[in-house]
């Protein structure tokens, strides 16, 4: 986790900081009665849309420093967040029924394995009716230039991610397919427009993003 600690210590909105897109256009999908979980959720901007709105959230993210910058930022303000250090295989077996889960950009950097147990978590700690907001990086990207030798559509890419960390890409379509037992209330697959990290270089990318109900 150094490498995200070393990033948000660069600058305080690494992912920028307005909300995700399909977060805005579809939150009114979300019960306000029930928690929000907001897994990888960084510095926060996603979290901090839904608590202004006046959700109540779990905020998990791996990096102590984007929590705690998240926690600062809300310092002033009377917001229900909930800061939990760690990862979603830190969530356990016992559902906690939640109303929504958030999921954005972290599917790239997990493993095959890592993406299955993902999907295993949210079917998990989703309650009945309740949202998940999923995004991944698909095939199409820009930078998935190379594949596996002898690998199946949607291995991990062994394409270089920043600071070296690998990449994971699905197929077209592939993301719904993951949660197929899910009610599809929207689904985009494209290309973004050009945008940076940070001070890092210009990037787009392929991606894909779902909004579904359980």
């Amino acid at each position: 986790m150094e490498d995200w600690d070393d990033l948000y210590r660069e600058t305080t909105e690494y992912f920028g900081a307005d909300p995700d897109p399909s977060l805005v256009r579809f939150a009114d999908h979300l019960d306000p009665s029930r928690t929000v979980l907001d897994i990888g959720c960084g510095q926060g901007r996603n979290t901090m849309y839904l608590a202004r709105r006046g959700f109540a959230v779990d905020a998990l993210d791996p990096s102590q420093v984007a929590l705690d910058q998240l926690a600062a930022e809300c310092a002033d303000e009377d917001l229900s967040i909930r800061y939990i250090h760690g990862t979603f295989q830190d969530l356990g077996e016992t559902g906690r029924d939640y109303g929504g889960i958030l999921v954005f950009g972290l599917i790239p950097v997990l493993t095959r394995p890592e993406v299955t147990d993902l999907v295993r978590a949210i079917g998990t700690h989703l309650g009945q009716g309740g949202i998940v907001f999923i995004t991944a990086f698909g095939t199409w990207d820009p930078d998935c230039t190379s594949r596996p030798t002898g690998g199946s559509p949607g291995d991990r890419s062994m394409d270089p991610a920043p600071r070296d960390r690998g990449r994971t890409y699905l197929e077209p379509g592939e993301l719904v397919v993951l949660f197929r037992n899910f009610d599809e209330i929207h689904s985009w697959e494209g290309l973004t427009p050009v945008h940076r990290h940070g001070g890092g270089p210009p990037e787009r990318h392929g991606r894909a993003e779902a909004v579904l109900r359980r």
